[in-house]
């Protein structure tokens, strides 16, 4: 019967070269896999194959020299890019749920003595040139439209920043300024660009936005902001009211091990760390898929975690279910979840977070907030 090759870890060129080494002297023939021949000092993604019947034995030399597929020379780099929540932005469309979402903002805002920037997007490329003799012309009307557009956005945005800036005062609340800023053009392209001039360390928004006509419950302007930043992004509820923070006990984040969880996760505890809630940090896996690597990397996020961050408020589980949505599903509902967070670059299951039928059946009665992390 022929051996079956796992993929133990994938690391830079020289850190497999390392490991390969303490691997085989340990006496388990090791196989890299990706080398870049060409400019092996700099490649990267290369794999660190082994016989499966090995396994047991490579990951107690990985136990050994702590050579893990987190890189311990990253750690500083992770506390350092930590999130400092300063400036948060708040896109606006005056639908009747933008209330609720600058609420939301707001007591954000009072946690950690952030800014707050409303921001509005009115539609300004409606401008019609019509053809005339071989020539163009401006249709008047519509540039008498837009500026009326604009007047009145510059109204309604001035009113929200009354409202924010009298709780500010009424509250005697130091160190949160509240601003504004207009822009006309293409909603999620401005709000994509006002996030690279205003670099905000937090979007706040809406699931869906006041145009939203369909049973999704992420809109276009959000699945495209979602691709184009690099922020954390608090996505709300547009159907009725948003759970409080101050209520919330439990968050979930879930995880598939990438390296990037961990700077997420530390993101993650600086946010809920006022509000005293407990982090779930699962891995869902379909029932009857056996991975021999799940239970060793569960095991390493539990170390680092406590290592690094504090355990006292955390739980990390792998729960394994036939379908992975309802067991979600379950897991939320079971641990009184309030919050789910989750990376952005696993676009599958976002997707059926949001689009799902258990989406449906879960985010419109629960109305919970999703935080999602890049």
């Amino acid at each position: 019967m022929k051996d079956r090759i796992i993929t133990l870890a994938t690391y830079s060129y020289s850190r497999a070269q390392l490991l390969q080494g303490c691997l085989e002297s340990a006496g388990v023939e090791c196989f890299l896999k990706n080398i870049n021949l060409l400019q092996s000092a700099i490649g990267g993604g290369v794999k660190v194959r082994i016989r499966e019947e090995d396994l047991i034995r490579a990951l107690n030399v990985i136990e050994d020299f702590k050579l893990t597929y987190v890189e311990n020379d990253d750690d500083n780099d992770i506390h350092g890019s930590i999130m400092k929540l300063n400036r948060i932005m708040v896109p606006v469309d005056f639908s009747d749920s933008t209330p609720r979402i600058c609420n939301y903002a707001y007591n954000l805002a009072v946690k950690f003595d952030a800014d707050i920037l409303l921001f509005h997007t009115y539609f300004a490329s409606a401008i019609e040139t019509v053809p005339f003799s071989d020539s163009y012309t401006y249709n008047a009307t519509v540039v008498e439209v837009l500026a009326e557009v604009e007047k009145n956005a510059q109204r309604k945005i001035n009113e929200l920043k009354d409202q924010l800036t009298a709780r500010v005062e009424k509250d005697k609340v130091s160190g949160v300024d509240i601003d504004v800023a207009l822009s006309g053009g293409i909603v999620s392209s401005e709000i994509v660009s006002m996030t690279k001039s205003y670099k905000p360390d937090l979007l706040v928004m809406g699931s869906r936005g006041e145009t939203a006509g369909t049973s999704n419950l992420l809109g276009s302007v959000v699945s495209s902001v979602i691709d184009s930043v690099d922020v954390p992004i608090l996505i709300l509820s547009d159907r009725g009211e948003n759970p409080d923070l101050e209520d919330m006990k439990d968050v979930m984040y879930a995880t598939d091990f990438d390296k990037a969880d961990f700077k997420s996760i530390a993101t993650l505890k600086y946010i809920t760390e006022p509000y005293s809630m407990n982090i779930h940090c699962v891995h869902f896996e379909n029932e009857g898929d056996e991975d021999p690597l799940v239970d060793h990397r569960m095991g390493i996020l539990r170390k680092y975690l406590r290592k690094t961050i504090g355990n006292d408020t955390f739980q990390c589980q792998i729960f394994k279910m036939r379908d992975k949505m309802k067991a979600i599903e379950s897991y939320v509902n079971d641990n009184d979840i309030g919050m789910i967070a989750i990376m952005a670059r696993k676009h599958n299951l976002l997707e059926r977070l949001f689009f799902g039928q258990m989406s449906r059946k879960l985010f419109v009665k629960t109305h919970m907030p999703i935080l999602i992390f890049h």
